[in-house]
């Protein structure tokens, strides 16, 4: 059995290195991950450091979908992706306002919570750690994350 093509003015297809989302860009749209890998990654100049991979049945945006904060973090396709975008519109239409609330609270906690790991770090015992990349790999992907800056300035 073959795998279901998608198709529809809400689905992405992108390429291997394609940006979808840069930190401090305000598009709130949420994600879902159809098909592909995609890398998600903050820089501190020409430093890139991976956060995590993402692959099919993950989502990104989650965090600026419900509270419309600026992203916090860029992501990239690793692979050819299939993304299915669910407009904040949809959640404004579909969303009891008590649930938004509730989930715009929560958001705001891992905000904070995401805030306090940066700024002071977090001692992981036993856990396996995400690999950091390659000088090669960093210098690819602040060149893309470059290009994506200057095209859409």
């Amino acid at each position: 059995m073959g795998e279901k093509s998608l198709s529809g003015p809400l689905t992405l297809k992108l390429d291997k290195d394609e940006i979808i989302c840069s930190a401090g860009e305000h598009d709130h749209d949420l994600y879902i991950i159809h098909k592909g890998k995609l890398l998600v990654f903050v820089n501190n100049g020409t430093k890139i450091t991976p956060l995590a991979f993402l692959g099919p049945g993950e989502y990104i945006g989650e965090l600026s979908f419900f509270d419309k904060e600026p992203r916090s973090a860029h992501v990239i396709c690793v692979e050819p992706s299939t993304l299915i975008r669910i407009p904040v519109t949809e959640k404004e239409k579909q969303f009891p306002r008590w649930l938004e609330t509730i989930a715009i609270s929560i958001t705001h906690k891992l905000r904070k919570t995401g805030e306090l790991v940066r700024q002071k770090g977090i001692r992981k015992q036993n856990v396996e750690t995400m690999k950091p990349l390659t000088i090669e790999e960093q210098r690819h992907y602040y060149q893309k994350l470059q290009d994506y800056m200057a095209d859409n300035a």
